[in-house]
């Protein structure tokens, strides 16, 4: 959920904290060049034109010592970073930073995280809409000497940009010694060493994608919340306790999570080793041309609400267990089926020597075995005996009791 915040700091107080000098101006930014499709030919930064893909990333800014360029013949100035680019939105006000003769832009910092110090029509707003109060050199073209009042005043109505919408980032509470980047949409990366209830040297690195929506009051300090946030990585030692909960967790603590481990042995607590938690609502891991290892000391578990499957296209499997193999599926009633197609199963074997027994096959010929021997008659020199042995009954008692060989749960082909 998105929360609709205002601007926390006045154009007025924020000027009055920064410096003006000659090689430290602020100016407001009109425009940001995202890509090189929007550019026009003919743009120059510091006299020079560059090429339309070195200047994405860079700003049109008015400095705000200049009341009369009109709009569109504002310079463009690049980050004063340009492999670590911190990009402003339009409105925000920006540091101009001069080095070696060349001039740049930075962000400047502001308890406001997502929205920074921007005001929407900021230029307008600071300099008033009404162009007639402007010299004339702003209100008209040096080339033709036709009035651009009107076009210019359009152009400096300008919203925050075509797509960026406010909503409420919180600052991330600081530990002595930590090192912190925070993007103004919810993103952090946090080193920090003590960051734990002891405060007991413990070096935690949590990088975090998204801020949860659990609705806290705009500027309250915050921590990371690995349940909660969005996806999150903590690399975590000694002190540092992982409070993890499996699932998607509520506002109250309490997590939709169904499944108890039965056979996997969890930790007590999540705390006292060099920890290493993924945390997502989707996970992908995927080796694309070589193999995927992985290794554990100690035992491993899979804990899923859902169903366990693999799908092997080629290569078969190998499995070695080096103790019992148990496997259940007595809690739902579950089947247990091996299918091999045309294949064989070898129990205890590798070769083909002694064949399992069907056991409906086999009550079937001893049915009929029995059956024949009530029925037999032999030839003696008084002539042919009676009708079968005079145990008939014994033969029929057996013949009744062999269905008790058959299993009631296991079947083969």
């Amino acid at each position: 959920m998105s929360y609709r915040i205002q601007q926390s700091l006045s154009t007025s107080q924020i000027n009055k904290s920064l410096p003006t000098t000659k090689e430290s101006l602020v100016g407001i930014v009109i425009s940001v060049v995202l890509n090189d499709s929007k550019l026009s030919d003919g743009v120059n930064v510091d006299g020079v034109e560059p090429t339309r893909t070195e200047l994405v990333g860079s700003c049109k800014i008015r400095p705000i010592t200049d009341a009369i360029t009109p709009h569109e013949e504002l310079r463009y100035y690049k980050p004063y970073d340009s492999n670590q680019i911190d990009l402003p939105i339009v409105g925000e006000m920006v540091q101009l930073v001069g080095i070696g003769g060349t001039t740049y832009y930075k962000r400047l910092p502001n308890p406001n995280i997502n929205l920074g110090n921007a005001v929407e029509n900021r230029d307008a707003k600071t300099y008033g809409d009404d162009d007639s109060s402007k010299p004339t050199d702003y209100r008209t073209t040096s080339t033709t000497g036709i009035s651009n009042t009107s076009v210019d005043s359009q152009n400096r109505q300008t919203k925050l940009g075509e797509y960026f919408t406010p909503i409420q980032i919180n600052p991330l509470l600081l530990y002595e010694g930590d090192k912190l980047i925070q993007s103004r949409f919810g993103q952090s990366i946090r080193f920090s060493g003590y960051n734990n209830p002891e405060n007991e040297y413990s070096p935690t690195t949590i990088l975090r994608n998204r801020q949860n929506n659990t609705q806290v009051n705009f500027g309250a300090l915050i921590e990371e919340d690995i349940n909660r946030d969005g996806s999150v990585i903590v690399l975590s030692s000694n002190k540092y306790k992982m409070n993890f909960q499996p699932g998607l967790v509520d506002d109250g603590g309490s997590s939709d999570f169904k499944t108890t481990p039965i056979k996997a042995k969890l930790p007590k607590e999540y705390v006292g080793f060099d920890q290493m938690l993924l945390n997502s609502e989707r996970i992908i891991i995927s080796s694309k041309s070589q193999e995927m290892l992985f290794f554990s000391k100690g035992n491993y578990g899979f804990i899923s609400d859902g169903k366990f499957t693999i799908d092997n296209g080629q290569g078969g499997a190998d499995l070695d267990f080096g103790d019992d193999v148990n496997i259940t599926t007595d809690r739902n009633n579950g089947n247990f089926t091996i299918l091999t197609g045309t294949g064989n199963i070898f129990l205890n074997t590798t070769q083909k020597k002694e064949r399992i027994v069907r056991g409906d096959t086999l009550v079937k010929l001893l049915t009929e075995l029995i059956d024949a021997i009530n029925q037999q008659v032999y030839n003696t020199p008084a002539g042919p005996s009676a009708v079968g042995p005079t145990n008939r009954s014994t033969f029929n008692d057996i013949k009744s009791k062999l269905k008790d060989a058959l299993s009631t749960l296991n079947y083969t082909e």
